[in-house]
């Protein structure tokens, strides 16, 4: 069970069964395949390194 702006992050598997309650729900499901790169993010911006952080501001 899960609340409202709540990230859900799952592992592998072939699919998901989402249940809704009385008032209904909204979900975003994202999906993809892990890019194996390294990240370092600093509010909105994200980038691979802390040097890619600090040239972006």
């Amino acid at each position: 069970m899960s609340g409202n702006r709540t990230l859900v992050p799952f592992d592998t598997g072939d699919e998901i069964t989402v249940y809704a309650g009385e008032k209904g729900m909204r979900f975003l499901l994202v999906s993809g395949k892990p890019i194996e790169e390294p990240v370092a993010w600093h509010g909105p911006i994200v980038m691979n390194t802390q040097d890619e952080l600090r040239q972006a501001m």
